[in-house]
């Protein structure tokens, strides 16, 4: 069974943004929301978007994901254009290519009024959307995610071993990607009554679930991902 894998900066994005679509439709999150208005305004309204689609004409506001040859200039802020002579030398070509990436990063830093003696990470405080978890675990949250969406389309039901039933069903039963969770691998079991059940430490898991996507929709309502 192969689960998702949601290590890249654009994956972690695209979190956000589905978490954000979430927000958007939720109605005890639009006073936040409401707050945050002029931040979340250059995204637009990504209701009824597919990310790809979306990110063609948003990616910018992220700046650089990772390191790559490119064919035209990027006028991005925080993106810093080489030329690298390919006949020389890497080892001739790191040093100088980090001293002026980290001379474009102190300027970047005064730009914004930051002081880059003073700052932590020459890297920090550059983007207006950032991540602000170190680290990110993603596939736990693509997890919840998948499991809210259920949860929600099902009108919130009680979670019990009737709803992870069906939660289990609906993946199994997808196209393409068939994991799941993985408390969710172990199937119910017969109670004494002939029902099926799963394990309390299993319900318990799934509340967790959506209690991480649920915290995680209102910090993406207050401008925060994740909180």
């Amino acid at each position: 069974m192969s689960y998702p894998i949601v290590k890249s900066r654009r994956q972690h994005i695209r979190l956000w943004f589905e978490f954000y679509k979430l927000a958007l439709d939720d109605p005890a999150l639009q006073a936040n929301l409401a707050k945050v208005r002029t931040f979340y305004e250059p995204w637009g309204d990504p209701r009824g978007l597919d990310f790809r689609e979306w990110w063609k004409d948003h990616g910018y506001l992220f700046g650089g994901t990772q390191v790559e040859e490119i064919t035209k200039v990027s006028k991005a802020p925080n993106v810093l254009n080489l030329s690298i002579p390919l006949n020389l030398a890497v080892t001739k070509t790191l040093p100088e290519i980090k001293a002026l990436i980290e001379a474009k990063q102190r300027e970047r830093l005064e730009h914004l009024g930051l002081d880059p003696k003073a700052a932590k990470s020459l890297t920090a405080g550059f983007g207006t959307y950032e991540i602000n978890a170190k680290e990110l675990r993603g596939r736990p949250l693509h997890e919840a995610h998948v499991i809210y969406c259920i949860w929600l389309e099902m009108g919130k039901p009680t979670i019990n071993s009737a709803f992870l039933q069906a939660v289990r069903d609906r993946l199994r039963n997808r196209p393409k990607a068939k994991w799941l969770p993985s408390f969710l691998l172990r199937e119910a079991e017969l109670d004494r009554k002939g029902n099926l059940r799963f394990a309390e430490e299993q319900i318990r898991q799934m509340r967790r679930s959506i209690k991480r996507a649920q915290d995680t929709c209102l910090a993406v309502s207050k401008g925060r991902f994740p909180d």
